[in-house]
């Protein structure tokens, strides 16, 4: 009989908890809210859409529960000093600072302090979009802390100019405790890194980047004109660089520097000649993997896979340097990517005694008005070369491999920097010259590539 009593009691205690549970958890549900801006605002109102506040300074520190939303309505809303992004959102309800629907919403940092940045997210689950941001006098957006606090920040459909730094960059100071788990995806990045516009370089910020980051996702974003990197990740790790459209930077476009186990696919760089954004007289590189020297701070580059990229009348399109630290090409995939017209070597590699289990397959290399197409230093036998087609040169005799093809691959409209262009023709000899790489199971487009594999970033549409 006792025993049935306190069976009993747990049972009513089980179901007063299990009540519990429902009533936060529903509470939690409804308490989340929306908190409009207008310019017509005021901030003593309450923010709701009938009485929007007229700060957004005010509506994110009413913002306080995950799920609340601070909404803002069309218009110009200069800052004095910068937006913090402070109270945190959990999983599936981000605390989220965005336009109203399809309206233009321009946050403007031209009155903030020297060095100030225009909107600093400084907690986890934060959502930024559809807004534009000018005029930062550091960087329009910035993801700044430990990863034990700073993540889950989506930051979407933003268009991002003239700021004197980088339109966005996400960063910590310690590889222990990472920034993480950040999504940058749809946004429009030019004309920032303005620090440098004019003067000689002192700040290499990239346009869009991390450092001291891991699992920062990249993707569908265009990055143009900025007076340093276009985007970057150093000190990183897991790290995805993909679909986006990156030209006219500075001496880099797209840069890998100690950044490990990471995937560079699909992306579409080039130059259009503007000399305004020229180092030592040429364009920036495509893309490129180094290791630069950060006392006390080391993460070699190596577990790379790129794959699929267009590269376009860059300076060098893949550059392994060994400038500072070194360490060499380590367990690194360049696999069908298409090469096309570099005013340097389309493929440059440094000496370096570090390299280890790399292979360069499946790629095309069209060079154009007698331009080298190789620079390659000292040994590669680490590295793994293998049907490639090369146009337009010799390449060095350290780079020819197994199944190499030396012809024109008959482009469609090769060098208009469009992506489209470098489809291949019916007749090209790089259709069905490829091989089975289990890293590359897509094209540039997002179609399939089956038993029969073509060189370059394209896969025949005809396939079976």
């Amino acid at each position: 009989m006792a025993n049935q009593k306190i069976i009993s009691k747990q049972i009513r205690m089980s179901c007063g908890l299990i009540s519990l549970l429902v009533v936060l958890t529903i509470t939690n549900a409804v308490s989340a809210t929306d908190y409009y801006v207008a310019t017509i605002g005021s901030d003593s109102d309450t923010g709701s859409q009938s009485q929007p506040f007229q700060t957004i300074a005010r509506a994110l520190a009413a913002a306080r529960l995950p799920g609340d939303n601070v909404i803002v309505r069309e218009g110009i809303y200069p800052q004095s000093r910068t937006l913090n992004l402070v109270n945190a959102g959990a999983k599936g309800q981000f605390i989220t600072l965005r336009a109203f629907k399809d309206e233009n919403v321009v946050i403007d940092g031209s009155n903030t302090p020297p060095g100030a940045s225009l909107i600093a997210v400084l907690s986890h689950h934060i959502r930024i979009q559809g807004l534009t941001i000018q005029n930062s006098n550091a960087s329009g957006i910035t993801a700044w802390g430990p990863g034990s606090r700073v993540h889950d920040i989506q930051v979407i459909g933003n268009s991002i100019h003239n700021c004197q730094l980088s339109g966005f960059y996400a960063g910590f100071n310690q590889l222990s405790n990472p920034v993480r788990d950040i999504l940058v995806e749809g946004n429009t990045i030019k004309d920032c890194v303005q620090s440098n516009n004019k003067t000689t370089h002192t700040s290499w910020s990239f346009g869009l980047g991390a450092g001291l980051s891991k699992n920062v996702t990249i993707r569908k974003n265009i990055v143009s004109r900025c007076y340093g990197e276009g985007i970057g990740l150093y000190l990183s790790d897991h790290g995805v660089i993909e679909d986006n459209t990156v030209h006219d930077n500075f001496s880099v476009n797209l840069y890998l520097d100690n950044t490990t186990n990471t995937r560079v696919n699909r992306n579409l760089v080039y130059s259009t000649h503007d000399k305004k954004f020229y180092r030592f007289n040429h364009p920036a590189s495509g893309i490129q993997i180094a290791n630069e020297n950060y006392p006390g701070r080391s993460n070699p580059s190596s577990h790379n896979v790129i794959t699929n990229n267009i590269l376009i009348n860059n300076y060098v399109a893949f550059y392994y340097g060994s400038y500072q630290r070194g360490g060499g090409l380590r367990q690194t995939l360049f696999a069908n990517n298409t090469a096309y017209g570099s005013t340097g070597p389309l493929l440059s590699i440094n000496a370096d005694k570090g390299h280890q289990d790399s292979r360069i397959i499946n790629n095309i290399f069209h060079q154009v008005e007698g331009a080298k197409i190789t620079d390659v230093q000292g040994s590669t036998d680490q590295i793994k070369f293998r049907n490639n087609l090369w146009y337009g040169g010799a390449p060095h005799q350290a780079v020819k491999g197994t199944s190499d093809i030396y012809t024109d691959p008959l482009f469609i409209n090769g060098g208009s920097n469009k992506a489209k262009g470098c489809k291949l023709r019916k007749n090209s000899p790089a259709r069905n010259a490829g091989i089975k790489a289990k890293e590359v199971d897509q094209d540039f487009g997002g179609n399939q590539r089956h038993n029969k594999i073509d060189l370059g970033a394209w896969q025949s549409e005809d396939e079976p």
